[in-house]
């Protein structure tokens, strides 16, 4: 049995920002700086379920990221 969670993540850019990432993040066209944000948000809980080993010593259920379809 899979049980979905849904985790809505928020970034939120200083727009006064003067560094250069922030200058190219925020110079991207919203629908692509949307999908950068959703892989790299993705990648980055799975990430931290694997350094944290969030499943350690759990016998009955395994938590994941799910895998695109």
């Amino acid at each position: 049995m899979i049980i979905k969670h849904i985790v809505e993540l928020e970034t939120i850019i200083n727009e006064d920002s003067q560094e250069p990432t922030a200058r190219v993040i925020l110079s991207m066209p919203e629908d692509v700086r949307n999908s950068f944000f959703q892989v790299s948000g993705t990648e980055m809980i799975a990430d931290l379920l694997q350094k944290v080993n969030v499943n350690e010593g759990c016998t009955w259920a395994e938590l994941r990221v799910a895998q695109p379809k």
